[in-house]
């Protein structure tokens, strides 16, 4: 049904690829961990990260695998900045990615073990909504890349989202965006914590030397089951989720050692800013900025620097 309302629009009908982002938290032994894993849409290919709460999420173990009705198999690898390197440290054997509880077993390079319990941090509908029907409407049209050529992309100007519950498809418009691929990618993830998956949909800047990427961003209202763009979300660009705080983080770089974090937490439908840390090339010190949230406003109440 979708296909034939894509065509008589003038679409490109072609399968959009969306992957869905699930948070687990729990322990490895006797140790707390942050778990985000990607499941592709119809296959059972899985990709994701986690890390030990104790040594934060800048040290990151990446998964790779696969999952099925009766399991999942994952190996992860971590960078070893000795070797230069990432390898191999161990892998997992657990039920099935998407469960709301994750049980099974770590086994290390040295075959030690240790158990694995994980609770899902997303209500069911995150597995619900792996069964709507989202695709892009895709065309070639000519942008100007970074050398200051014309050239041809593939663009996207319309989403179409079926419900097969309702069994209704909604339009989304109000966007043409280039894309990085020749197909159509769409993400459901949580973006503003409220235990039910949003989307966004991967977009490049082709005229961009550096920062070159972003998203756009649909936040889902569960009680009409309807997925609506955020247009201060797009504003900010590419941000960084985190289901653990749930905060989500701006960041910025301009390559000569200025680096700065803006940090954003979601109150009554909304986000504000509520603390900011940088650090610039000719000082030693980290400046960091805390905000209050104070009639609607983000009001800066403390700034000091280590």
């Amino acid at each position: 049904m979708l296909l034939l309302l894509l065509a008589t629009h003038g679409a490109v009908a072609q399968k959009t690829i969306v992957h869905t982002w699930i948070h687990y938290q729990g322990t490895i032994g006797s140790y707390p961990v942050e778990i985000k894993i990607r499941h592709t849409q119809n296959t059972d290919s899985i990709q994701g990260e986690y890390y030990y709460t104790r040594k934060g999420s800048s040290s990151t173990i990446y998964l790779e695998g696969t999952t099925a009705p009766n399991g999942a198999h994952i190996s992860e690898s971590a960078y070893n900045r000795q070797l230069q390197k990432h390898e191999k440290t161990g892998t997992f054997t657990l039920n099935a990615i998407g469960s709301k509880d994750l049980s099974g077993t770590w086994t290390g390079t040295h075959q030690n073990t240790l158990p694995v319990q994980l609770k899902r941090v997303e209500n069911e509908s995150v597995n619900d909504l792996q069964q709507w029907e989202i695709r892009l409407r895709l065309y070639k049209g000519k942008e100007e890349n970074a050398g200051g050529s014309l050239q041809d992309y593939t663009k996207a100007n319309k989403l179409f989202i079926h419900d097969p519950v309702k069994k209704i498809t909604k339009e989304l418009d109000g966007f043409d965006e280039v894309l990085y691929n020749d197909y159509g990618e769409a993400e459901l993830e949580d973006l503003d914590f409220d235990g039910y998956p949003d989307l966004k949909i991967p977009i490049y800047f082709p005229q961009a030397t550096k920062n070159d990427g972003s998203f756009l961003y649909f936040i889902y209202n569960p009680k009409t089951r309807q997925f609506a763009s955020n247009k201060a979300l797009n504003e900010l660009g590419f941000l960084d989720f985190n289901a653990l705080t749930k905060e989500f983080r701006k960041s910025d770089a301009d390559g000569r050692g200025n680096e700065g974090d803006a940090y954003y937490k979601w109150v009554g439908g909304k986000f504000y800013l509520i603390r900011e840390v940088r650090v610039y090339e000719d000082r030693p010190q980290v400046f960091y900025t805390e905000y209050t949230i104070r009639n609607g406003q983000s009001v800066k109440t403390r700034t000091y620097k280590k």
